[in-house]
């Protein structure tokens, strides 16, 4: 039944264009009514799913005629809830690094925290209030007053009142859109090879998630860059040690073509040959460690049959390094512990609806059509850790991954890098661990470390 899942999703998602984008926009009106403060202040917020954003804030002060405008990033907290759990219910925005970038005034500038709750009619978390105090309610008689934009909403008269025509958002948003493959870029293919364990009773629904994301995105650059994908999934019953060999052993790129290799299973480390990136447990061999009396036999045992049935992801890297393509992205989340380690379970990450901007071709054919031969492997967990997931959403670092390739890929965004995409996700991944238990009881020594791994080759 669960093969039949997975190939009715790589169905759908082929068949459409999907839509994929990872930013919101919001205008925010905000006064706090109050004799410290009655200034009326009129913000614009980008929000990023990767958990990266962007505000500026306009208004003006007594006595002085000419509007002030603070710029500011942002950063997001998940508060805990009563009983040390992270509540899944409210999001915080937090203003960090703000700076006058208009009109420079002598009063301090306090900048608030924004406040997102969930909405259970919608499925999405929206914002609810502003607040200057330490805590997760909007003080009383705070005028708080929030709009979505969409991209048809993004005209030129609303992103005026925060960003001049010079700056590089108003340049990238209004821009012509140009797009167009040269005679030997429509020649280029996108060779994706995904790899999960779906039959797997603790992770095989949430690795058809996984596949569900990792289609999507790459389906989507694919369609957009016009260039042809062709994709092998080796999942269900075919998913083995003898199957991945062989699609990697087929596999024949020419020298322009870009090749993404994507696993969602589990992996393990082998403590007597240390090596920073993980072994794909490529065979479910349920014995348990407890079933041995000593390590001779368990490494004799289901821990040698695991080991003998794997492949390092480091080596299949550099076995598709070898085949000669332009571009080559290998990517892993799976532990990278202990062989009889149990999987992390945690809390969806946080999401809002999407505005829908469109995508800029520049971004994307840095990272993808670059002329510069360049190779990426990544890895969801650092030796020693754990990768975590939940059944209805699927890997985190997977998720986290998508969301920053997918802002990055935004005509909001510009000058964009394999370095930067990952080092979101990277930042993500690692906030979200520190707000997951690997075990009980919730103490802060039991808090889960996840910091994942790359390395960028350039040159072939």
């Amino acid at each position: 039944m669960m093969k039949g899942k997975v190939f009715i999703l790589l169905a759908f998602c082929t068949v459409l264009v999907i839509a994929v984008n990872a930013q919101t926009a919001y205008t925010l009106t905000y006064n706090f009514k109050s004799i410290g403060d009655s200034t009326n202040y009129h913000a614009f917020l980008l929000r990023n799913d990767d958990g990266s954003g962007l505000l500026r804030i306009r208004y003006k002060v007594a006595g002085n005629t000419d509007d002030i405008l603070v710029e500011a990033f942002t950063d997001e907290q998940i508060p805990l809830d009563k009983k040390g759990d992270p509540d899944t219910n409210l999001l915080i925005i937090k203003v960090i690094n703000s700076s006058f970038i208009q009109n420079e005034t002598q009063a301090k500038f306090q900048p608030p925290d924004i406040l997102f709750r969930f909405n259970p009619l919608t499925g999405f978390f929206e914002p609810s209030g502003v607040t200057y105090f330490p805590g997760t309610e909007m003080p009383p008689g705070v005028f708080f007053k929030w709009n979505l934009l969409e991209e048809a909403a993004l005209s030129k008269k609303i992103v005026s009142q925060f960003f001049s025509e010079d700056d590089d958002f108003y340049i990238n948003l209004f821009k012509p859109v140009t797009r167009g493959l040269s005679a030997a870029e429509k020649n280029i293919r996108m060779h994706l090879l995904i790899v999960a364990d779906t039959l797997d009773s603790k992770i095989g629904i949430s690795a058809v998630l996984d596949i569900k994301r990792v289609t999507e995105t790459f389906g989507s650059i694919s369609q957009y860059l016009g260039i042809k994908l062709l994709t092998t999934v080796i999942t269900g019953k075919s998913f083995g040690k003898a199957g991945v060999q062989t699609a990697i052993t087929k596999l024949r790129p020419a020298p322009n073509d870009i090749v993404i290799f994507y696993y969602s299973g589990h992996g393990f480390r082998i403590p007597e040959k240390p090596r920073n990136y993980p072994n794909l447990k490529l065979k479910n061999v349920k014995t348990l460690r407890e079933n041995f009396s000593d390590s001779i036999a368990w490494a004799r045992g289901s821990r040698q049959a695991n080991i003998t049935q794997s492949l390092n992801i480091q080596d299949i890297f550099n076995s598709i390094r070898k085949k000669g393509a332009r571009m080559n992205l290998v990517i892993s989340d799976c532990c990278n512990d202990d062989i009889f380690s149990v999987n992390v379970k945690s809390t969806k990450p946080s999401m809002t609806k999407s505005s829908g901007v469109q995508w800029n071709e520049e971004n994307i054919r840095s990272l993808f059509l670059n002329k510069n031969p360049m190779s990426v492997l990544v890895t969801a967990a650092a030796e020693g850790e754990r990768a975590a997931s939940k059944d209805d959403f699927g890997g985190f670092f997977t998720y986290f991954f998508k969301t920053s390739l997918e802002s990055h890929c935004s005509k909001l965004k510009s000058n964009v890098t394999w370095d930067q995409i990952l080092q979101q996700a990277k930042r993500q991944t690692v906030a979200k661990a520190s707000k997951t238990y690997c075990g009980n009881p919730k103490i802060p020594a039991n808090i889960c470390n996840q910091n994942p791994v790359y390395s960028i080759i350039l040159g072939k």
